[in-house]
């Protein structure tokens, strides 16, 4: 006999999603872009149902540095369930840097954001939300191509007997094809 209660210890689910976006560069090298993703997590160790999964996101990002953008969006994203559907928004606001490798068209990425309004329906806001990113590029004229590893992590009710920690981690192989100009 299990006794845990539903939401208790390590739930884990697993499933790939597949993804499209469009982003328009501006001359100083920041751009916006609009991306969606959908997909299945299947039942892992401790999960009691699959997943669908709907994300929608903006992403903004301006230039700082040769190396450094400022970046902020916001990513909605549903679960549904057979028993349900829960939605979160999870606005955000962060920095992602550029470091080029020795190797010519390779740089090495990193990122990370807080999300301070993040929110999802039918539970309290999160008290602490953050997410963050490692992973390498490497372009080639019109094609840039980048795997790269995420994690996103939300706190809530932080030492209390009601803490809820919940953690999404993604590997993500993206291609992309400029349609004009030559920059990443």
């Amino acid at each position: 006999m299990d006794d845990r209660s539903v939401g208790a210890g390590v739930e884990i689910s697993t499933g790939t999603l597949f993804g499209v976006g469009v982003r328009v560069a501006f001359p100083s090298g920041g751009g916006i872009a609009l991306v969606g993703r959908t997909g299945v997590l299947h039942r892992g160790r401790g999960a009691t149902l699959p997943r669908d999964v709907a994300e929608l996101g903006v992403d903004g990002a301006y230039r700082l540095r040769d190396w450094l953008d400022l970046v902020a969006g916001v990513r909605i994203r549903s679960y549904t369930t057979a028993i349900g559907r829960q939605r979160w928004t999870a606005p955000y606001l962060g920095a992602a840097a550029r470091v080029p490798f020795a190797l010519r068209g390779w740089r090495g990425l990193v990122d990370v954001a807080l999300h301070p309004f993040a929110s999802v329906n039918g539970l309290s806001r999160p008290e602490f939300a953050i997410s963050g990113g490692a992973g390498m590029a490497y372009s080639r004229g019109r094609l840039d191509l980048q795997l790269r590893y995420s994690l996103e992590r939300y706190d809530f009710a932080r030492g209390t007997a009601n803490q809820r920690l919940e953690q999404l981690s993604a590997l993500t192989l993206q291609a992309q094809v400029r349609a004009l100009g030559r920059g990443p």
